[in-house]
């Protein structure tokens, strides 16, 4: 199984998940063999700066992916995704290592089709819906930040 994730970095399994899958600058690429990751590729992202409807999702379609992994996602997109057979997730958020791990413990919600998405965003309690993804987001962040002070002390050597 071949596990596609876009990422605001290219560390491989350390890297963080983008936000915005077609913009984002490089797209992690995991593969799973059971219980075991067997392999880890980063690519830049081929439409980064442009791109066209369907252009991205058949490129990860390319590489032999079966499920795709974002921060946010259109509609569209999560449609071309399905008609490709590969199974897209949005919302998702944090250290890609983290996300395989779920995926292999089999820990990871197959995500509502985006028709039901979509009429879900119209429901009422999108807004509470939208406090708790953000809240969400809000402790990745804190814990990134975190993380980036402890690099940058490293190599400042304090």
């Amino acid at each position: 199984m071949i596990l596609a994730f876009a990422s605001d970095d290219d560390r491989g399994l350390d890297s963080v998940v983008s936000y915005h899958f077609g913009r984002c600058p490089f797209y992690t690429f995991v593969e799973i063999e059971g219980n075991e990751v067997k392999n880890v590729f980063v690519e830049p992202n081929p439409g980064a700066q442009s791109h066209n409807p369907g252009e991205i999702p058949r490129y990860i379609a390319g590489k032999g992916a079966n499920m795709v992994f974002a921060g946010g996602m259109g509609p569209r997109a999560q449609e071309w995704f399905a008609q490709l057979g590969v199974r897209p997730f949005a919302g998702v958020y944090g250290k890609i290592r983290d996300i395989v791990e779920q995926v292999i413990k089999g820990d990871v919600e197959v995500p509502p089709s985006s028709e039901q998405t979509h009429l879900e965003t119209h429901k009422e309690g999108r807004e509470y819906e939208e406090i708790e993804r953000l809240k969400k987001e809000v402790m990745h962040l804190r814990k990134v930040i975190a993380e980036l002070n402890e690099r940058v002390r490293k190599l400042e050597g304090k």
